[in-house]
Parts: C-alpha cells; structure tokens; sequence
C-alpha cells in the first residue's frame, strides 16, 4: 500500500502532463471530458502523493544532492550542456547556410519554377524597395515574397522595405508617385534601368525584371503639331500621367512631329496618335499608315467632340476598323431621378484578348463622348480583329450628333438607325507582314502589324487616367503593341484544404485511443522502474 501511494505522484505528473497536451492539441480541455478526467485525477493523486510520501521523497532528494549520487548528476549536467553547445553550434551553421523545403503541394513557400530561373540568372544586381502603405495589413506577406526572391539569388538581389511616414526623403530620392508600391532597380549607373509599380506579387515583380533585363527601354512616339494633347500638360486633359505611368513601364514617350521628320523613326516601337483638335495632312498620314503595313505598332484615340477631324477615324479604315461618326449614349438610372442619358458611362464587357487580361466588371472603364469603333465582317490578308470592349444593354450609338450638339439643349433619342448596344468601343487587329521575295517558306512572315483603335481619348488623359481601370487598360494596350504582353503568367497559390469531417462521437473515440495507448506504457514503464528501485532498496 505505501508502494503504490509513493507511485501516485508518478501517476499525478503523467496524467496532468498528458492533459496539458491534448488540451493544446484540441485548443480547449474544458469541450473534452477526457482530457478535464486527466487534469482533476492528475491533481488529485499529487495531494495524495504529497501528504502520505511527499516530505520523505524531499528529505531522499536533498540526501541525494552530496555523495557519489552528486557526482554523478554533476556528469550528467555537464554532458547536458556539451550536448547543448552542439546544438547552439549546429543552430549556427543552419542560420548561416540557410537550406528552405517547401513541401505544400502548390509550392505556397516558395517562387515558381519561372520566376526562380528569371532570378537566378541574374547578370546585374537587382534591387526591391517596397513601400509600406499605412493601411496595408500584407506587410508581412510583402516581406515574405521579397524574401524569396533574395534566397533566389542572395548574391545579386536585394531587398528593403521604407515607411514613407519615417522616410519620405527616401520614396522621393525613388521618384515614387501616388499609387506605386514597389521600386524595381536593374545594373548600376550609368546604364541601370528602372521601373515602378502599383501592385506587389509575383508576376508583376518577375516580369519587371524581364523587361529590365533586357536592355534599354522600348520607345513610344506620340505624334504633336496638330492640337493633340500635351506630354507636358498636368492639367485635366493633359497626358503627364500617362507618359509617366509608361515611364513606371521601362517605356520612353517622346514627341514626333512628322512635319519635320517626314517619316516615323526607325527606332519606333509603337506611334500614338490620340485626339488631333487639327487636321493632320495627308503626307503625315500616309507616313503613319506605310509605317504600320511595314510591320509598326499603331495606337489610335479617336475624339468625337472634334467634328471637324477625321483623321482617327481615316487612319483606322485604312486597316479595315471603322469609327463611326456617332456618340455612344447610355440610359442610367439614378436615384430620385429615374432613367437618364449620359454620354459618360462605365463599359464593362471584355472579349479575351491580351489587353483586356485581368479586367473585370468589379473594376470597369469610364468612358466620355466616345464613338462606336467596329471591326469588319470578314477579314483579308491574315487579319484577326477583336472588338475588346462594349458598352451595356442600355446603350446606342447616337447618329444624329446636330441634334446632341445642338446648343439651345440636347434632344437626341433612339432611333431605329443608330446602333443598339453593346456597342463596340476598341477594337485591336494583327495581321503578319510578308518579307521581301526570296524568303524561305518558314520565313515567309517575320513582323507582324498591330493597331488598336480607341473611340475616345478622354479615359486616357490626366483628369480619368487614375479613374477605376483606365490606368490597366492604356497599360494593357501600349504593351500589346510593343510586343510586351508575352511576360511569363504565374497563377496565384493556395494550400488546398484537405478536410474529411467527423462525427463528434467518432473523434472522441480516436482522441482517448491516441493519449490512452502511449500514456498506458509510459505508466507500465514507470511502474516497473519502481518497483525495481524498490527491490534493490
């Protein structure tokens, strides 16, 4: 009897050690009954330990702290903190030749297969510098990715994160605007290279340093001289935002005047002609036009205010695409005010194409004054056309633009002559460019002829650039014309849930399996050391 009541206090520690455990297991000991039995009994046979042997198995311990039995606990601390020391050492080594395994299933922990071969054959140092925004609850996540892209290549890539409360010196030494949120900085001057963005993942980040990577930046000519709206201009309808969001891109804006260079340069990946208040003469034109049958990149913004140019809307039949001469006006219905027609609207059809990726109807264009812009019927030479966005239901194409201008009010209506909506408002066409007599069969076509076509400029321009998706869209659309679309496309990761439910009764029945069978034998163990030490006592 007094054997068994000294055993108690081995019994006591078990059973409260092994409760403590399943209650962190199950993340409450109190919806258990089980690991609740452990706890009280555990504690009850401590008492009893501690009143019938506890004062005896003191006065035994503190006889054991001198003598041959010290001697030997001494050895054993000092083989202790050996072992200790070996594993602070090898903790050490871990930390300075850092090793990582992700073992999820979609690779969650790490960069993908793309994204690392981009980064590992870096030539030239690359540097990442995010900015912290104060509402962001991704900061952790921001470093994380960043992270990875270091381990990547530890050597040749860096990372630094800046609160702009605490150094606003810093983001503006970056030329960082409102809205960017990662600074992405190729080589070292003089020939580095840098671009700007206005979202932080993988995909936007790899793709970045793709385009860095490869040498100087594309350069996009913006034809002037006949009332286009200015590079320079800040104001409302000026295009500084634009030729800086380009800039963000690693992609040059600079101005043409053809009337002085007679023809497009041939450093020219991709014309932008949007909006001319003038008519431009028809030599400039044909230089616009021969420059795209050779295999150019053409964007065209067509403005349906200015009635008095054609210009946009005669460029563009010259590749099959007809603007029309009409507005497009929308029906909305507003509150207090029932149903109202506006010539500014929200666009929010996308047909699949490289210009319209990742657009969706959560965030869609605003468009104002803009013209119906319809691909042909039939297309010749190879041509594939796309109408890219569409106006809603409600909308038509309003032909009759005397009665719309008209000053004394607007009296337009719908007639059975205007085009009913969706109406189309972009489309794109490509078309392949045949070289010169004599080419192999393999060969037959090495460029290809790109021209997207706008029925308006507006969404472009300073006062609507930033407005919902309009800033993605003219993105979008130079990068298809310049060829950039073709960036690596990297889904997002997610740990894939792997849950099979169970009946309440049949977890309590696994629960009390898994703590009763290990705690069963370290108790037998227990048992039969005592009752060992016992016999030689």
């Amino acid at each position: 009897m007094e054997t068994a009541l000294r055993f108690c206090g081995y019994v006591g520690a078990t059973l409260i050690v092994f409760g403590v455990l399943g209650a962190v297991v199950v993340g409450s000991f109190v919806s258990q009954p089980i690991l609740m039995l452990h706890i009280i009994v555990g504690v009850l046979c401590l008492v009893v330990w501690g009143l019938t042997s506890g004062l005896e198995s003191f006065n035994r311990a503190r006889g054991a702290m001198t003598g041959r039995t010290a001697r030997f606990g001494a050895h054993a601390l000092a083989y202790a903190a050996v072992a200790a020391g070996l594993l602070i050492v090898a903790n050490i080594f871990v930390v300075l030749n850092e090793k990582r395994w992700d073992l999820t299933e979609q690779g969650v922990y790490s960069l993908s297969p793309k994204s690392t071969k981009v980064v590992a054959g870096l030539d030239k140092p690359v540097r990442l510098v995010a900015i912290e925004a104060p509402q962001s609850h991704n900061k952790e996540a921001t470093r994380e990715l960043l992270q990875l892209y270091k381990y990547a290549n530890e050597k040749r890539l860096s990372f630094d994160i800046i609160d702009p409360r605490s150094r606003p010196v810093e983001v503006d030494t970056l030329g960082m605007k409102p809205g960017n949120l990662l600074y992405v900085e190729y080589g070292e001057e003089p020939n580095k290279g840098v671009s700007r963005l206005n979202q932080i993942d993988e995909q936007s980040i790899t793709n970045a340093i793709i385009k860095l990577s490869r040498g100087a930046s594309k350069k996009l000519y913006y034809v002037q001289g006949h009332g286009e709206p200015q590079l320079e201009s800040q104001g409302a309808g000026g295009m500084k935002e634009f030729a800086a969001a380009l800039s963000d891109e690693h992609v040059t804006v600079e101005g043409l005047l053809l009337a002085q260079t007679g023809s497009v340069p041939q450093d020219a990946a991709a014309v932008f002609v949007a909006a001319p208040a003038r008519p431009i003469p028809q030599d400039e034109r044909d230089a616009i036009i021969k420059y795209a049958n050779e295999g150019g990149r053409l964007v065209l913004l067509a403005n349906p205010e200015d009635r008095d140019s054609d210009d946009i809307r005669s460029i563009a039949q010259a590749f099959g695409i007809t603007v029309g001469d009409d507005v497009i006006l929308d029906e909305q219905l507003r509150l207090f005010a029932g149903p109202q027609v506006a010539v500014q609207f929200l666009a929010q059809q996308f047909s699949p194409h490289a210009i319209t990726t990742g657009m969706t109807g959560a965030e869609p264009l605003v468009f104002t004054f803009a013209s119906s812009v319809v691909a042909p019927k039939a297309s010749e030479g190879g041509a594939n056309y796309v109408e890219l966005i569409k106006s809603g239901k409600t909308s038509w194409a309003e032909k009759n633009l005397s009665a719309l201008f008209d000053p004394a009010g607007a009296t337009a209506a719908r007639d059975p002559s205007d085009l009913t909506g969706p109406v189309s408002i972009a489309v794109a066409m490509e078309r392949p460019v045949s070289t010169a007599g004599g080419a192999k069969e393999e060969d037959a076509f090495k460029k290809m002829t790109r021209v997207v076509v706008f029925g308006d400029a507006t969404w472009a321009q300073n006062g609507n650039l930033t407005t919902m998706g309009n800033r993605d869209l003219v993105l979008n659309a130079v990068n298809w014309a310049l060829g950039e679309e073709g960036g690596v496309a990297i889904g997002p990761k997610s740990i894939r849930a792997s849950v099979a439910p169970i009946p309440q009764a049949t977890f309590n029945v696994i629960l009390a399996l898994s703590f009763l069978g290990p705690e069963l034998i370290l108790l037998f163990g227990l048992f039969v050391w005592w009752r060992r030490k016992a016999s030689f006592a």
